[in-house]
This record gives structure tokens, C-alpha cells and sequence, in this order.
């Protein structure tokens, strides 16, 4: 059921993203990345507001982090494993906040 989400409602562009000292495009570059790789490693039947919860997490973790600029495929990897152990329904956490 994912696709019944659409990715280009959170992709970014370098406008978009705030002052990242003249890093911006690569800043948008990385959130968009972090925001392909959620998508991609959702399940096709996984509820769509479950995953729209989970793609609206990505900007308030990443929006102040300077590790967005140092993105590396193992840094994504962690950051996915991490967001879907927290949206788990059989976890019980709260807030998704790993910094």
C-alpha cells in the first residue's frame, strides 16, 4: 500500500533545507536520499500513514544535525534500521528522537 504515498511530497531542494553555509545543495542532496531510502526499505503493504509518519520524522532529526552533510550509505542504513525499530507497533516508544 505505499503506493499510495508519494515521495515528492517530502523531497527538498536547496531552498528548502535553510543555511547549511553554502552546503545547501548537498544538504538537500542527503535529506532526499534519507527520504528515498525510508521509502525503499518500506514494505509494499505497510500502511500509508504509517509510513507518511515515518518520512515526517526525517526533517526534525535532521534538520539541525551536521552529520547530514557527512551522509554515507552505512550512516543511512543505521538512521533506517533505527526509524523503523522505533515505529515497530510492538515497540511501544514515544517520540522518534536518536540523537
Amino acid at each position: 500500500m505505499k503506493e499510495f504515498v508519494s515521495i515528492y511530497t517530502y523531497l527538498v531542494e536547496p531552498s528548502e533545507v535553510g543555511e547549511w553555509e553554502g552546503e545547501e545543495a548537498l544538504a538537500a542532496e542527503n535529506l532526499n536520499r534519507l527520504y528515498h531510502a525510508v521509502y525503499d526499505a518500506a514494505d509494499n503493504d505497510i500502511e500509508p500513514a504509517l509510513l507518511e509518519e515515518m518520512l515526517s520524522a526525517v526533517w526534525p532529526h535532521w534538520q539541525f544535525n551536521p552529520q547530514l552533510l557527512e551522509l554515507d550509505d552505512d550512516l543511512i542504513d543505521v538512521f533506517v534500521e533505527t526509524l523503523f525499530s522505533h515505529f515497530d507497533p510492538n515497540a511501544g516508544q514515544e517520540e522518534f528522537d536518536d540523537h
